[in-house]
């Protein structure tokens, strides 16, 4: 019921009271804008950020394979000289 008391109450109204009641196109302009902008920047930031991940992933990876010992088992191998042979 609220919904036909208010289509008459546009209904009724002068089309200057009635563009009054809304707002301007520029007041949309003006907002579509700021969120056209506001997309352009989260979407730099998002791929700073996501450069930023993949540098410092990069970064752990080579900490984490150079931390690891290194083992060269020829190189550890000692003569034996002092075993008896049988």
């Amino acid at each position: 019921m609220k919904t036909r008391r208010s289509r008459t109450k546009l209904d009724k109204m002068s089309p200057e009271a009635l563009d009054a009641s809304f707002p301007s196109a520029r007041y949309f302009q003006v907002h579509f804008e700021y969120l056209h902008e506001t997309i352009n920047e989260l979407k730099q930031q998002l791929t700073q950020s996501n450069q930023q991940i993949a540098e410092l992933q990069q970064q752990l990876q080579a900490q984490s394979l150079g931390e690891m010992p290194t083992v060269n088992y020829a190189a550890d191998t000692k003569s034996t000289g002092n075993l008896r042979q049988s």
